[in-house]
């Protein structure tokens, strides 16, 4: 995880937690999707290359460890039916590889996101781990996320809805994402905005500009003080 190098994101205003805004994605973050594509493509890759040594296996190297008929074919037998699942398993997912990068296409071509800015609570425990509610969304377990996340903390997440993943907690980039579920209306939810805010309410009092006070016109001001 790295952080991301961009201008402080919009900042609501006080007191106003759980909201839900749309903004436009900074350039640094518009590089994080293609983290998905490629995991999808290393795990495609390496179920391909596991079916590849399976028919190595028990076309070359089988044939000469067994030399007993009936135990050379039992065993082709099952590293066949491994063949045909793991080749299942493989068309699966080339198919949700090419709907992924579609997906990814159009974000790109939107060029936003929907960040939600809400308190951090833990959701009930799942199967690889404590799950994470936000506002509007869960978080799925994932590995690195807890220390990112604290309980009852205002936090700030960066999600692609169409996606369902998030690339950002608390301006900390995921290299791989988090697994999220959203509502479908989330994206309606979401407020537009049209550049990140920088705007501190706490600060304002102090960064104004001093008050210049005015005289009637048929007065001249006082005259300035004499060291």
């Amino acid at each position: 995880m790295n952080p991301i190098a961009y201008p402080p994101p919009y900042t609501p205003a006080q007191g106003q937690l759980n909201q839900v805004i749309r903004r436009p994605m900074t350039d640094a973050e518009m590089q994080l999707p293609g983290g998905f594509y490629r995991g999808l493509q290393n795990s495609l890759r390496g179920l391909s290359l596991f079916c590849l040594v399976l028919f190595v296996f028990n076309s070359y190297i089988l044939p000469v460890m067994i030399t007993d008929a009936v135990t050379y074919d039992s065993l082709s037998i099952v590293l066949m039916i491994f063949m045909a699942v793991f080749g299942l398993v493989s068309i699966g997912m080339s198919i949700n590889t090419i709907v992924v990068r579609g997906k990814i296409k159009q974000v790109m071509m939107d060029g936003s996101a929907v960040e939600v800015f809400a308190p951090a609570y833990r959701a009930g425990a799942m199967r690889k781990g404590q799950g994470w509610t936000v506002g509007p969304i869960s978080v799925l377990p994932t590995r690195g996320i807890d220390g990112l996340l604290v309980e009852g903390m205002p936090t700030r997440i960066l999600c692609l809805p169409r996606l369902k993943a998030a690339i950002a907690i608390n301006n900390v980039s995921l290299k791989r994402g988090a697994r999220i579920t959203c509502p479908p209306n989330l994206d309606a939810m979401a407020v537009p905005v049209t550049q990140p805010s920088t705007f501190d309410p706490n600060q304002a009092t102090s960064q104004a500009p001093p008050a210049q006070m005015s005289y009637p016109e048929d007065l001249p001001p006082p005259p300035p003080p004499i060291d």
